[in-house]
């Protein structure tokens, strides 16, 4: 990793933050298709994948939070816009504004697919109170022959 001592370093690091989030948001795209569709299987996939991804990111970002600090700047985005002020360059601007339109992508694919999911989870959890409701419907026969409803859960304890 660069170092603070690299009069580029902050740009090498952007620079990878912006490639490790092309393939995030990639990730969070093929996330969203798979939820469309209901493909489980793939999904679970991804899971290795993208956290990995979400992994690197953010040693990347404590890394740049680092060299920030050793230039005696804050650290986030006001640490970043002061560092571009005093001593970055169009490229480099060009390159930030760049990796927060990027965050924001990812950010709002990451919301969306978090909503697809509770769609997938809501329609999950009426299915299973269709079928436990259909279970708690079950008609049994009894000793006698006759029709009888079965007890909830499905099982008919006899009296004693």
């Amino acid at each position: 990793m660069p170092t603070a001592s690299n009069p580029i370093a902050i740009g090498r690091v952007l620079g990878e933050e912006i490639a490790r989030l092309e393939e995030f948001i990639a990730l969070l795209q093929r996330e969203q298709e798979f939820l469309a569709c209901g493909a489980v299987e793939p999904l679970l996939a991804l899971i290795e994948s993208k956290n990995s991804l979400a992994n690197a990111l953010a040693r990347l970002a404590q890394t740049r939070e680092r060299i920030l600090m050793e230039l005696g700047l804050p650290a986030g985005r006001a640490g970043m816009e002061a560092w571009l002020e005093n001593s970055g360059t169009a490229a480099d601007r060009q390159v930030w504004t760049r990796l927060l339109e990027l965050a924001a992508q990812a950010r709002d694919l990451n919301a969306t697919n978090g909503k697809l999911i509770g769609l997938h989870m809501q329609h999950n959890q009426q299915a299973l109170v269709a079928l436990m409701s259909a279970v708690d419907r079950v008609t049994t026969y009894g000793p006698d022959g006759q029709q009888q409803a079965a007890a909830p859960g499905g099982r008919s304890f006899g009296k004693a």
